[in-house]
């Protein structure tokens, strides 16, 4: 899904086309870098605020929901950046369960009966009668992949609307001013 970038104020979308021309006549290409630079900070604090929200909905910590959310930076050549979410199943060793009782437990989730194993480092509950029906205790991927949807549609679009034209604009005042030898 792609979100186009507008501002409201006439006069600033003005301010910023006059801006980017007198950027390309003193410099070329600083334009481009600009935008991938305004575009890669934009993208940084979303994912920031991805896991956050991610973290707190599912009540788990920071660190496995960290790892499922990837960045692909922009470059002054192709002004495309992406951020990816890992909606997979996410283990209960990986949200950081630890021995509770008889099972382990993180946050408000419980995993009764459950064993680890050193050899294979999981943590693994058992399904019926015999060696080989177990299962490793986690989350399912329906359960992460919603969380995850809903962080990354709400913080993209809010970090879009509010962040970017105003961080582009900053962008472009540093370049311009460093171009003309004021700072």
């Amino acid at each position: 899904m792609s979100k186009i970038v507008s501002v409201n104020s006439k006069q600033a979308l003005a301010e910023m086309k006059r801006m980017s021309r007198a950027l390309d006549t003193h410099r070329k290409g600083e334009v481009n870098r600009a935008m991938a630079a305004t575009i890669n900070d934009s993208l940084k604090k979303s994912r920031t605020k991805i896991v956050r929200r991610a973290s707190k909905a599912m009540q788990v910590k920071q660190a496995p929901i960290r790892q499922r959310v990837k960045i692909t930076r922009a470059k002054a050549t192709s002004l495309h950046g992406k951020v990816w979410a890992g909606t997979n199943r996410l283990s209960a060793r990986t949200a950081g369960a630890k021995p509770r009782g008889d099972g382990h437990a993180v946050g408000p989730y419980e995993w009764p009966n459950t064993f680890t194993n050193k050899g294979l480092r999981n943590i693994y509950v058992r399904k019926g009668k015999g060696r080989g029906n177990i299962e490793v205790a986690g989350f399912g991927a329906k359960f992460t992949e919603q969380t995850l949807k809903n962080a990354v549609n709400q913080e993209t679009e809010a970090s879009l609307a509010k962040d970017f034209p105003l961080e582009l604009f900053r962008q472009l005042t540093w370049r311009l001013d460093k171009a003309l030898g004021i700072k």
